[in-house]
């Protein structure tokens, strides 16, 4: 009787603090847009370039809990792996979609932040961030 009990309480547990396959889900597309983040970064060159056309800026999504946040990272359009970077930037953007809609009950509300694109540049051979032309 009492193990039962014990078990019951550990279950209940572990529900009210989302311990449940679901947490496991969420955490499961947390780590797989993290994993993508990171293949997005690593393969996002900021070089070469010529003009700042050649240059963009890499959106992904910063997750936390229902929360979310643009990030942005310069990249060079022309680099050997521009294309993959920006599939990988999709990819993680899609992830991160899908733990945001997996994240347990928000306790506080999000604040509202908005991030803008930097402006970007070519600088000595680089895409760069940097101050808009007035």
């Amino acid at each position: 009787m009492f193990k039962s009990t014990l078990l019951a309480l550990v279950a209940l547990s572990l529900a009210a603090c989302g311990g449940g396959s679901d947490s496991n889900d969420y955490q499961q597309a947390i780590d797989q847009a993290s994993a993508k983040r990171s293949e997005a970064i690593a393969l996002a060159q900021a070089s070469p370039c010529d003009s700042a056309q050649q240059c963009a800026s890499l959106a992904m999504v910063l997750t936390q809990g229902h929360c979310s946040a643009e990030d942005y990272r310069p990249y060079s359009l022309v680099s050997p792996t521009a294309d993959a970077a920006s599939a990988a930037a999709a990819d993680e953007r899609t992830l991160a979609e899908r733990a945001i809609a997996l994240a347990p009950p928000p306790v506080t509300a999000c604040s509202m932040l908005v991030v803008l694109p930097p402006h970007v540049g070519c600088v000595a051979g680089t895409c760069q961030a940097v101050a808009p032309a007035n």
